[in-house]
């Protein structure tokens, strides 16, 4: 397991933490919103490498706060839309 990496975002602290998995990593974010109120993620998905987890992390992060759509884990097979 990598360390977690803290990042300050619009006030909420961000940790994103890379754990290796066999050959891959896996995503996972805390987000404490200014009140000191944690929110974790699960897994949010299986990368190739620490780097590419933790930075996907912190994106995912800002845009819930953002209040947008995060972006499509490339690792991760799309939505069929089928219910």
């Amino acid at each position: 397991m990598t360390q977690p990496n803290d990042v300050v975002y619009k006030g909420h602290v961000l940790s994103a933490t890379a754990i290796l998995e066999q050959d891959k990593y896996a995503a996972m974010l805390v987000v404490r919103d200014p009140s000191g109120t944690r929110r974790a993620s699960g897994m949010l998905g299986e990368f190739a490498s620490a780097i590419g987890a933790v930075r996907y992390a912190f994106a995912y992060g800002m845009a819930e706060i953002d209040h947008r759509q995060p972006a499509q884990n490339p690792r991760q097979p799309q939505d069929s839309g089928v219910r």
